[in-house]
């Protein structure tokens, strides 16, 4: 039995010898987002007897049938058997861009096949202004940034979910710092219905692009603009009202003051004439009014002749009736009434006598 299985064993080292292995299939070019693990395969026929992966022209794995022998631990392995083939899985780690560069598979006995790792890094996009209404059949620029991605990002748009033709747009590029890029893309668009834009930016390393949308509702001709008058005129109007309003309360505030001035000038005319009637009866009441005096010319000098001039004689016996009659006072007008008033002084003689003074009113 031990002889058999020696020969048995020979006769399949010199099968592998005369039927060398073969790499059924190779890696295939990744496009991986950065920090991201990227994964390359390598199918061998049966029987193998070491796989080795490199990097850069640098092995970084080396798999044996009796398992992998890892150097560097950003890089493992997996791998599918079946009856006859054997499938090798390189799996990279939380690449960089140091990870850019030649992935190979590496058989002693039929040679070797390499790929492509490409790190990627997806940005944002966004749109420069948002436009919520346009006029309709009016051609508007819509500005879409899409910024740090690298590589350059490729730009597209949809509108209601259809392609716009490249023609209608132009993309402009600008690169930063870090190895990344800048786009923007204008839009020149006419819509006479309200629709949907949409701005898509992609990359290989992306399943599905980025997206920006605007919702734009379309409105008729000039209506913009009236309610941009509107919006200047009313606080004008406003103003103008406010202002006259404020002259109007300033004026009846004048009036009233002038009014109240002028009805205390006239109670303080009253009330001084009140009080100089007030004296004029003071001094009436307190002192004799002479009406003998007169200020009238001396032509208003009469006596009146309904009063009869008194007359008094000395009676005395043994007395001479010598007599001096004083002149007439003139009569004073007072209203309607005329007052008289004689008086008569009796001269006595300049022999001692008795002296007797009468005086008629």
């Amino acid at each position: 039995m031990g002889t058999v299985g020696t020969i048995l064993k020979l006769f399949s080292i010199s099968l592998g010898v005369c039927l060398s292995t073969t790499i059924i299939e190779g890696p295939k070019t990744a496009f991986v987002l950065l920090n991201s693990d990227a994964t390359f395969n390598c199918t061998v026929s049966e029987p193998w007897t070491i796989i080795i992966w490199m990097l850069k022209e640098t092995p970084v794995l080396t798999v044996t049938p009796k398992g992998p022998i890892i150097t560097n631990p950003q890089f493992e392995q997996r791998n599918y058997t079946t009856p006859n083939s054997f499938t090798s899985e390189l799996i990279i780690s939380t690449v960089t861009f140091n990870n850019n560069a030649t992935v190979q598979c590496n058989l002693q006995t039929d040679g070797s096949q390499q790929a492509a790792l490409f790190v990627q890094v997806d940005g944002t996009v966004s749109f420069m202004s948002t436009i919520s209404s346009v006029e309709i059949n009016h051609s508007t620029d819509i500005v879409c940034n899409a910024e740090n991605w690298n590589p350059e990002p490729t730009i597209t748009w949809t509108v209601n979910q259809t392609a716009v033709d490249s023609k209608m747009y132009a993309t402009t590029f600008h690169p930063t710092s870090g190895h990344l890029f800048n786009a923007r893309s204008t839009l020149n668009l006419t819509l006479s219905a309200n629709a949907e834009v949409v701005c898509l930016a992609t990359i290989r390393a992306l399943p599905q692009p980025k997206t920006a949308a605007l919702n734009i509702t379309v409105k008729p001709p000039n209506q913009d603009k009236a309610w941009l008058i509107v919006a200047i005129v009313v606080p004008i109007v406003v103003a103008i009202l406010l202002i006259i309003l404020i002259i109007v309360i300033v004026l009846c505030l004048k009036r009233t003051k002038r009014s109240e001035s002028s009805y205390q000038n006239e109670l303080r005319k009253i009330s001084s004439r009140k009080s100089l009637e007030a004296a004029v009866n003071d001094q009436k009441s307190s002192g004799l009014e002479n009406y003998g005096m007169s200020t009238e010319g001396m032509n208003d000098c009469q006596v009146s002749p309904s009063i009869p001039l008194p007359h008094h004689v000395d009676s005395w016996p043994g007395k001479n009736n010598n007599m001096l009659e004083m002149p007439v006072v003139p009569v004073s007008n007072h209203g309607s009434r005329k007052i008289a008033i004689n008086q008569y002084v009796t001269i006595i003689p300049t022999s001692p006598q008795k002296t007797k003074h009468v005086t008629a009113v």
